[in-house]
């Protein structure tokens, strides 16, 4: 089995606050950063496991109209629903906001002004 290597570059001071770390571990700089990138990319595809599912339900909800959700629920089960969900949706979006990298927030806001809704922090 192939297993690719990465290699990058550090500034003098950060691998040596690395390597401290390191140390305290017990590890390499390299087998701790090995670890620490395994360890988070573990987590973080946990987490957008449990999001997707969280968006697909969000995005049903969103999607039905009125008589399909008077179908399936009261309206008052409907506003219990609402305010049950805005605390996912709200970590949802400070998750993905978290991780994503100030160009792909750029680009995210792109689309959503190009679907004729202004953009949260657009500044138009």
């Amino acid at each position: 089995m192939y297993t690719p290597t990465v290699s990058f570059r550090l500034k003098p001071e950060v691998y040596l606050k690395l390597e401290a770390i390191a140390a305290e571990e017990g590890q390499s700089p390299g087998v701790y950063l090995k670890k620490k990138l395994e360890s988070d990319t573990n987590s973080f595809l946990e987490d957008l496991k449990f999001m997707k599912g969280d968006i697909s339900e969000i995005l049903y909800l969103l999607q039905s109209d009125d008589e399909d959700i008077k179908a399936v629920e009261s309206t008052s089960n409907q506003n219990d629903m609402v305010k049950a969900l805005m605390p996912i949706v709200l970590e949802s979006l400070l998750i993905l906001r978290e991780v994503a990298a100030p160009n792909k927030v750029a680009n995210a806001q792109k689309l959503v002004n190009k679907a004729g809704i202004k953009s949260h922090n657009s500044l138009d």
